[in-house]
């Protein structure tokens, strides 16, 4: 990808899907200390999820520092005008500054798709209750094999529908992600989250040139995670130390998500809606 006079964004959206990736990936090259330290993070603060009480402000802290993460990345991404000037801010990035300079949006974020994905689950056990599913007959069916089969019928069929909205929701999610990214505050990332129920979002999102990035976006998507699938599950044929591996890779590729679509987020929102 060259560099011309143009922002990187406009330059990236020539060949999306793969810079989408290279991009994200150079990030990553350029200050290997800073995405060392950030896995690190992560992983300690996946082990201190495992404690009582403290869990609890763990798991908070980890949803807080991806949307951090995101938000940082996909601003140096929009603003940068040549693909030097991104890798210079990726160069000079800190730890401290990673995860805290934008903190507040990151929180509003966290808090909006948390309520979302209550609000999923609250919609799904009223769905399972109605179509007959009783938690308190679980285990005493779970001998059972037919009346097993019969409640697992019901949590599934419940399911459906909140799959479908799901995976309505997930061809939407880079725009509102992209708003929240270009957030200031933690009110307007909260309510960007809340904007893939927008009429006006589901219009834009029917723009070919977004179709069609994501249709290949998500084809890449699904190629490396099959890829991805498979190694993981040789690495527990190592005796001892597959499952340490196996968690510090997990970790490792979640951050090189986290990068990948903030990116794909913001470069998707140029599609539909000038910034």
């Amino acid at each position: 990808m060259e560099t011309t006079e143009n922002r990187l964004m406009d330059e990236a959206r020539h060949e999306p899907v793969k810079n989408v990736f290279r991009l994200g990936w150079e990030f990553i090259i350029v200050n290997r200390t800073l995405a060392l330290m950030t896995v690190a993070a992560f992983v300690l603060l996946t082990l201190l999820e495992l404690v009582p009480i403290v869990g609890l402000a763990a798991s908070v802290a980890v949803g807080v520092f991806a949307q951090s993460v995101q938000i940082y990345v996909g601003r140096a991404f929009a603003e940068a005008a040549s693909i030097d000037a991104f890798l210079s801010e990726a160069r000079l990035t800190t730890l401290s500054t990673f995860l805290t300079r934008y903190q507040a949006p990151a929180f509003g974020a966290w808090l909006g798709w948390f309520v979302i994905s209550m609000g999923a689950f609250i919609i799904w056990m009223t769905l399972a209750l109605s179509a007959g599913f009783d938690p308190m007959m679980l285990e005493e069916t779970i001998a059972d094999e037919a009346q097993l089969m019969a409640l697992m019928e019901a949590m599934g069929l419940s399911l459906l529908p909140v799959l479908l909205i799901g995976l309505l929701i997930i061809y939407v999610y880079p725009i509102a992600q992209g708003r929240v990214i270009l957030s200031d505050t933690f009110g307007d990332a909260f309510k960007a989250v809340f904007s893939v129920f927008l009429p006006s979002v589901w219009k834009a999102a029917a723009e070919g040139e977004y179709f069609r990035f994501l249709f290949v976006f998500g084809l890449a998507l699904l190629g490396i995670g099959m890829l991805v699938g498979i190694a993981m599950m040789l690495l527990f044929l190592i005796p001892l130390f597959g499952p340490i591996l196996f968690a510090l890779l997990t970790a490792g590729l979640f951050y090189v998500m986290f990068l990948v679509m903030a990116i794909a987020s913001v470069l998707a929102r140029s599609m539909v809606e000038a910034f």
